[in-house]
């Protein structure tokens, strides 16, 4: 694989824009040693600052037009833009000349992040239909797109979903970033594909760009990360009761699950600092003094190799021409307020209460016919720090600053409640209503709890909560609640009891012992997780966390919510059923199951099985999409004109004469004299002949090698199958 290393770039850094990836935020703030090299936003004219807006948004704009085709006709152009974190973003649409169809693309930094195109509102009549390709076509066709429209993302990414299904025109695939096969949290892409054609229609995604990712070569294993996690996790055994579907009656488990979770740093088996990291780096005074620095970057980026539909792009550049509209709109952002002078005149509003700690937060302009020059900014002016958490949302004159609205949320101040009077009176309704089974239940320990202010936000109110323990063990969701305020008052109350339970004797595993069956059954999971900043700058952090679970208490097998046995079947990428391989139908019913029909559940087809009254109907529900009323019973009639003997059961003709209502030609199945049968065994005179013949036209039913149809026969489920798949492949055709 070709690697490059990028050109070292040299980026002005503002309040509202990125800090640098080499050092440290607080180090950015302190060196200015790095601001002799660059020119400060007070040194530069105002024309030089608005030159600069104008050139960003052609380099956005011909950075999209190189990558994605849009044809002249859509010559009807419009945008909003807005800094994102730091970040400018670029939404550009394209309309043709009607106004009815339009391509719209959105680029932040140097990735495109999403796209529709005209197909995305087209009907295609919606009918169902089979995919004309299989698959791995539409995986490659959406990898090759996205990896030429976004070329640093070819070979970081694996699919992880592709949805067909008969309802839609669409399939739907999804892409999952990774770094040395390790997933990266957060960082995927899912597109739309045409599903007769392959064309990509729509897709939209995330990812972190400029992120750099640590070496997993020396990760810890498997063990030793397990010994770290047993050592300090706390679990805690509960009684989970249900409902048993197939006795009516409610039961019970005993069922360990962790009360905590970590992350841990997969190299040192340490707590992951990425949550106090989050909170530093949400700290709003880190961005409210304006500080311009440079940075060198190298990181290496993947060319795009040739693939299925195209190869990358090296210079995107070459032979792009911006339209007159185009231009005309770079030039008109040039006229609009930066979200560092749009800042500055809101601290000086006298209202707001906005200081220059205030950082303004997804700033972006967008065409508003309220504005009086037709833009508007929407901003979110935040302060987050260890004395004051505060936001206020404005939305004003794109030119002028003028504000057109703005909201905040203050906090009211009345009389702290007092724990100790509260959870009196709270304990004398518990008797007072739940005096029958009050002796079962326990208060919990953040009733008596102090409560906790900053001294500006008052504790009016507090909701009691009061746990069952049977056997010395938490039922769950076993709980009385009783809210009081601070005036003595009971505001409410509430309970859930469940009656007529056998708990059993309670005896279960130790929790040692429940942690080394836990370890036994369940690998911990390795990923990159991590956040972007209030600057757009990503921090990564290389993860081992242990998944959710659940373990029975009484035989230390992993289990579901309710304690009952799970099976982790083997990951099947086709269709499951074993029991298919012989059958002639055998492609038609796997071709389904893939296309999301799947009304049998487990590896079970039963193929030779009669299909029942409701099976059929929900068969014909899903290939109708979902609009399908069965024929009544009344007219449900064999081949000679007698109602079906037994009616839980389907005929042959009573499935041709269903597919004629599928297809709303049921009616026209009546008239006399007009078809021939296509047919041995189904008589010119015979009543059903219409629905026989229209249902064979329609491709729904065929017959055998000896010509006949067999009209009295029952329809097997893969007979079924077999129909419906001939039905949409028709359909697909047509």
């Amino acid at each position: 694989m070709k690697r490059r290393l990028a050109a070292v770039m040299a980026v002005i850094i503002t309040s509202a824009q990125l800090l640098p990836c080499a050092v440290s935020a607080e180090e950015a703030a302190i060196d200015s040693a790095a601001v002799s090299v660059s020119v400060s936003e007070d040194n530069k004219t105002s024309e030089e600052t608005k030159t600069s807006e104008e050139d960003k948004m052609k380099d956005a704009l011909t950075l999209v037009k190189s990558r994605i085709d849009i044809p002249e006709e859509y010559s009807n152009f419009s945008y909003s833009s807005g800094v994102e974190n730091g970040v400018t973003r670029y939404n550009f649409t394209w309309k043709d000349p009607s106004g009815n169809e339009a391509y719209t693309v959105e680029v932040k930094g140097d990735i495109i992040r999403r796209f529709s195109s005209p197909q995305r509102t087209y009907n295609f009549n919606n009918k169902p239909s089979l995919a004309a390709h299989d698959s791995d076509f539409y995986v490659n066709k959406a990898m090759s797109w996205l990896c030429r429209v976004n070329p640093s993302m070819k070979g970081f990414l694996k699919s992880s979903d592709v949805n067909l299904s008969i309802t839609s025109w669409a399939v739907n695939v999804s892409f999952q970033r990774q770094y040395e096969n390790i997933p990266i949290n957060g960082n995927n892409f899912h597109l739309s594909l045409n599903k007769q054609t392959g064309d990509v229609v729509s897709f939209y995604g995330a990812w972190w760009q400029d992120a750099e990712f640590e070496n997993p070569a020396y990760v810890l294993s498997q063990e030793a990360i397990k010994e770290i996690y047993c050592k300090e996790v706390s679990i805690k055994p509960w009684y989970r009761v249900y409902y048993d579907s197939e006795t009516g009656k409610k039961r019970t488990n005993i069922v360990y699950t962790p009360l905590n979770s970590f992350n841990y740093n997969a190299l040192t088996g340490e707590h992951s600092s990425m949550n106090d990291d989050y909170e530093k780096y949400m700290d709003t005074d880190r961005y409210a003094t304006p500080t311009a620095s440079v940075y060198e970057e190298d990181f290496v980026e993947e060319e795009c190799d040739d693939v299925d539909a195209g190869a990358g792009i090296d210079n995107p550049a070459t032979g792009v021409q911006l339209s007159e509209d185009e231009l005309a709109a770079a030039a008109e952002i040039n006229t609009f307020l930066t979200s560092e002078q749009f800042r500055e005149l809101m601290i000086k509003d006298p209202f707001m209460g906005i200081t220059d700690k205030y950082i303004a937060d997804n700033f972006r302009i967008s065409r508003d016919e309220n504005a009086e020059c037709g833009y508007s900014i929407q901003c979110n002016m935040r302060i987050n720090n260890k004395t004051e958490s505060r936001s206020v949302n404005i939305t004003a004159d794109a030119k002028s600053g003028k504000v057109m609205s703005f909201y905040t949320y203050n906090n009211e101040g009345k009389t702290n409640i007092n724990v100790k009077k509260a959870n009196s009176l709270a304990n004398k309704a518990l008797k007072y209503y739940f005096g029958d089974i009050a002796d079962e239940y326990r208060a919990d320990t953040e009733n008596t709890a102090p409560i906790s202010t900053d001294g500006k936000n008052k504790i009016t109110n507090r909701c009691m909560r009061y746990n069952r323990y049977v056997n010395n063990i938490q039922v769950t969701n076993n709980c009385i609640t009783i809210c009081v305020n601070s005036a003595g008052q009971v505001t409410s109350i509430s309970s859930y009891h469940d009656k007529d339970v056998d708990f059993g004797d309670g005896l279960i595993v130790n929790k040692e012992t429940a942690l080394k069956l836990v370890c036994q059954q369940q690998d911990m999971t390795l990923e990159y997780d991590g956040f972007t900043d209030l600057a757009s700058v990503p921090h990564t952090y290389l993860h081992y966390s242990m998944d959710n679970w659940s373990l029975n208490a009484v035989n230390g097998k992993l289990c579901n919510y309710n304690g009952e046995p799970i099976v982790k079947a083997a990951e099947i990428k086709g269709c499951p059923y074993t029991d298919i391989a012989s059958s002639p139908y055998k492609k038609e019913i796997e071709t389904l199951y893939l296309h999301g029909v799947k009304i049998y559940s487990g590896d079970k087809f039963s193929p030779g099985e009669k299909m029942t009254y409701g099976e059929l109907m929900n068969l014909l529900e899903i290939i109708s999409g979902y609009g399908y009323e069965p024929m009544p019973l009344s007219e449900r009639m064999t081949a000679n004109g007698s109602v079906t003997a037994d009616s839980s059961y389907f005929t042959r003709m009573e499935l041709a004469k269903e597919f004629t209502r599928v297809a709303g030609v049921d009616s026209c199945a009546k008239y006399p004299g007009i078809f021939r049968s296509p047919f041995t065994d189904v008589k010119e005179n015979d009543k059903n002949l219409g629905y026989a013949a229209l249902a064979y036209g329609m491709g729904a039913i065929s017959c055998g090698k000896d010509g006949k149809f067999y009209p009295n026969a029952y329809v097997t489920r893969e007979y079924a199958f077999h129909c419906a798949y001939n039905y949409l492949k028709n359909n697909s055709e047509g």
